[in-house]
């Protein structure tokens, strides 16, 4: 079992992205999906996901608030149906299987948590339900016996298997000494293949082109990957090993490939609520400290505007918000329902 995502291709220039929590649309470029700042729907909004098959062409729209409006046209065949407030059809050639592991990521959803979790169960209660020894997902109720088109027919489901673990709790972190952020140079590592992995005082960046020294601020560079420091509630040090592919994403002009490869050895590991990387570097272990210590200085002395890399990050995912503790502000604890080691790569090739 595995919490990777899930990629599955509509068109040559579309797919459908399941991930260990949420399920989204995503551009590709050359089967690669492009970095965006969509969120997309949380899996413990969906109310039904059912294996089955398409019994005529479908036709439909797909409209993102980043600017994402594309017509998809599927042929007749077997596919999922996942029901949220709308309809998405997967399709793949084993419905069932497909069906049952995004059946199992929606009861660690239900077990554990997950991205938005906890504002769809605020708003309607019934999406989760209380079960002996926990919760399972709940809302069947208001899923339609059928699509709304009509074209489909259903299949018996497959056995379910076992959610993968949660993180032991663990408590928020007060930092021991906080300099000013002026003083924290920015840190430059060139991968094997070209790629620069750079941190500032406040963003983390994948890329070809230099970053500028300093406090980096809009517009960003478009032919990168760049996350705000405080988006990462994951930063740890681990080997890789196995011989693994490269991660290929595609940057947000469109155009460039940014490729993580993944080499036996040390790596370091960054995860947050709708991003995650693996950076295989000699220098993880320094890297990992240097990160967690930008952090607390982007904690302590946020950019003033809420469009500011920390504000922003706090507003639009509040569980990376800073913790006020006794021993005095923090930096959250990663949630029980993050991942035990990176979903990017198979459970026994990182330790």
């Amino acid at each position: 079992m595995n919490d990777a995502p899930i990629i599955v291709p509509l068109s040559p220039d579309v797919a459908v992205v399941i991930e260990q929590d949420r399920v989204y649309f995503s551009r590709l470029v050359a089967g690669a999906p492009v970095d965006s700042p969509v969120y997309g729907t949380p899996l413990a909004a969906v109310v039904l996901v059912q294996p089955g098959e398409l019994r005529k062409e479908l036709k439909y729209k797909i409209d993102q608030s980043d600017g994402l409006s594309l017509k998809i046209v599927l042929p007749p065949g077997p596919a999922v149906w996942i029901r949220y407030t709308s309809d998405i059809f997967v399709p793949t050639p084993d419905p069932r299987g497909l069906a049952a592991e995004i059946e199992r990521r929606r009861r660690r959803v239900a077990r554990l948590g997950g991205w938005a979790a906890a504002d769809v169960w605020r708003i309607n209660s019934k999406l989760r339900v209380a079960v002996p020894g926990g919760f399972e997902p709940g809302g069947a109720e208001f899923a339609p016996s059928e699509p709304e088109n009509g074209t489909w027919t259903a299949a018996a489901p497959a056995p379910v298997s076992e959610p993968s673990p949660g993180r032991q709790p663990s408590a928020p972190v007060v930092p021991a000494a906080v300099p000013y952020p002026e003083s924290l140079p920015v840190l430059t590592e060139t991968l094997r293949n070209g790629v620069r992995f750079s941190v500032s005082v406040r963003r983390t960046f994948l890329g070809f082109e230099p970053v500028p020294p300093g406090v980096v601020t809009e517009p960003l560079l478009s032919s990168s990957l760049h996350v705000p420091l405080a988006s990462w509630l994951v930063v740890e040090a681990g080997t890789l090993r196995g011989g693994l592919a490269p991660i290929r994403r595609i940057a947000a002009d469109g155009q460039t490939e940014i490729r993580m490869d993944l080499s036996d050895g040390p790596a370091l590991w960054l995860w947050g609520p709708v991003r995650e990387w693996v950076v295989a570097t000699p220098r993880a272990a320094e890297l990992a400290a240097e990160i967690r210590l930008r952090q607390a200085v982007g904690m302590m002395f946020p950019v003033s505007s809420d469009l500011g890399p920390e504000r922003r990050t706090w507003l639009d995912l509040p569980m990376t918000k800073p913790v006020d503790t006794p021993a005095g502000r923090a930096l959250p604890a990663a949630p029980e329902w993050a991942p035990t080691s990176p979903t990017l790569v198979p459970r026994d090739c990182w330790v």
